[in-house]
């Protein structure tokens, strides 16, 4: 029975062992996979930032539109105030305003061009514009 210990302990000495070389050979393999998988894992983050952005932006042209559409309701000439409604509302300085009117409605179309900065070669990407309309029945003000 006392032999049986000993060969039993010895074994598990040779296994742990061998086991101990293989962890250590694992944790360079790991490395090495996750520099390889680095670049990959901040390229899908950054892609994920610029979409969340262009998605506020939208949303900003959208809230923009409806304020100029609201002052083009109660003004359908004042394209000033039109503008300037769309600008404060939309926070965007450089925006296209076009607005139309069918009979006793009128349409605000806002465009804008968005970029997308390449921080680390000193560039940067114009993406397709963004746009957005609003339709508003014009009210009937004082006249």
């Amino acid at each position: 029975m006392a032999t049986c210990l000993t060969k039993s302990s010895t074994t598990s000495w040779v296994a742990r062992s061998h086991l101990a070389k293989r962890q250590s050979t694992e944790r360079g393999q790991a490395a090495v996979e996750f520099a390889l998988i680095l670049p990959f894992f901040v390229l899908a983050i950054a892609s994920l930032l610029y979409a969340a952005l262009l998605i506020r932006d939208q949303l900003a042209l959208w809230h923009g539109a409806y304020a100029g559409a609201y002052a083009a309701s109660l003004e359908p000439t004042n394209h000033d105030a039109i503008r300037q409604a769309v600008v404060s509302e939309s926070g965007f300085s450089s925006v296209t305003v076009v607005t139309t009117q069918n009979d006793r409605y009128i349409t605000v179309q806002v465009t804008t061009a968005r970029t997308i900065p390449l921080l680390l070669l000193n560039q940067s990407i114009r993406l397709f514009p963004l746009h957005a309309d609003v339709t508003m029945h014009v009210q009937d003000v004082g006249g």
